[in-house]
């Protein structure tokens, strides 16, 4: 078994327990027991569920288990009310939520029929019978025929009534500056996130959006969201299955950096994900110290000690003492010439 498969039979494996807590809260819901933390983690379940499967391309799986998911956003909001008849709904939606996961893994295919009424029936409880209704609607005008038409604004000159286009168009969409600092109250002792992502086409192709992403981090503080439409192309460039927006959320609350990458948890691989601290106020000046007017001593001059004489120079180096041989031959020499001259005369001279 190569590496991409021993991490695909991973994958299965979470998905067992996965579904055994997922069954697990919905009878809890089911039984009375319908609080935030029950909600949470059947919500849980069913997004880790669609999230592995969109990594390995298991696109008929990802399809069901979305719906399933956003029935369950809508309950965990608070927009739904848990009612029975919801609850018995996800309760068969869970088994054949189960069957998905077991023909994604090889086993009997899924009942498609089946398949499809839980679809329906899911998507009623979330508003599709009102989609529907407006769908309807639109059949009334089948016989309109669309004929597309340029208009050149100039052509309109200085019509009455128009507004100053030049004002309506000021020219390229310009984005807040992200470091500028903003009036927004924190908290005391609340941290304060800023997280960067920009999806990437895979993103999208794997059934993720990025609403539910920027609603998750909502629920872990207070949120303030800027776009980015930076690299958005002219409108006759844009390749429907490309991503070219990416968010910027500066999230307050108490909250750690795993709380947030858990939000992204199935997504990291296909965005640009960056989560950085940022300051929660800016410091405050610190005040201007004031000069102080010191008076100034009129203090005698220093008598210094006088400098110090120069140095002698270096002596000379001294030659050398003659040999004791040469001075014995000099004295020598000497008694040899007292001999010769004779006795010296020792005798005093007489008084005067």
């Amino acid at each position: 078994m190569d590496a991409f498969e021993s991490i695909k039979a991973t994958f299965f494996q979470e998905c067992e327990e996965l579904l055994a807590d997922l069954e697990t809260g919905l009878l809890a819901m089911e039984g009375g027991d319908a609080d935030s933390e029950t909600i949470n983690a059947v919500f849980r379940a069913v997004h880790s569920v669609k999230g592995g499967a969109g990594a390995f391309g298991l696109d008929a799986l990802v399809r069901f288990a979305h719906v399933f998911e956003t029935l369950m956003d809508e309950l965990r909001s608070g927009r739904m009310e848990v009612r029975e008849e919801v609850v018995k709904s996800l309760l068969r939606a869970a088994d054949v939520l189960s069957d998905h996961v077991g023909a994604a893994r090889g086993g009997p295919e899924v009942d498609a029929g089946r398949s499809a009424a839980l679809v329906e029936e899911l998507e009623g409880w979330i508003g599709g019978d009102a989609l529907g209704a407006a769908d309807e609607d639109d059949g009334e005008i089948d016989g309109l025929v669309f004929q597309p038409m340029q208009v050149a604004l100039a052509d309109f000159g200085d019509a009455p009534g128009l507004p100053d286009l030049d004002a309506l168009l000021p020219g390229p969409m310009a984005l807040p500056d992200l470091d500028a600092p903003t009036a927004t109250a924190v908290v005391a002792g609340a941290d304060v996130w800023r997280v960067t992502f920009r999806p990437r086409a895979d993103m999208y192709l794997k059934a993720n959006e990025s609403g539910l992403l920027l609603r998750e981090l909502a629920r872990l503080g207070e949120t303030e969201v800027e776009l980015d439409a930076s690299n958005l192309p002219p409108l006759d460039q844009m390749a429907a299955e490309q991503a070219y927006l990416g968010w910027t959320v500066r999230l307050t609350g108490e909250v750690d950096e795993a709380a947030i990458r858990e939000v992204f948890e199935w997504v990291e691989g296909d965005c640009d994900l960056e989560i950085v601290r940022a300051d929660a106020a800016a410091a405050p000046a610190l005040p201007e110290l004031p000069v102080l007017d010191l008076p100034v001593l009129d203090l005698p001059p220093l008598d210094l000690a006088p400098a110090p004489a120069p140095m002698a120079p270096p002596l000379e180096p001294v030659a050398p003492a003659a040999p004791a041989a040469d001075i014995e031959f000099d004295i020598a020499a000497l008694i040899a010439k007292a001999q010769a001259a004779g006795p010296a005369d020792t005798t005093a001279p007489a008084p005067a």
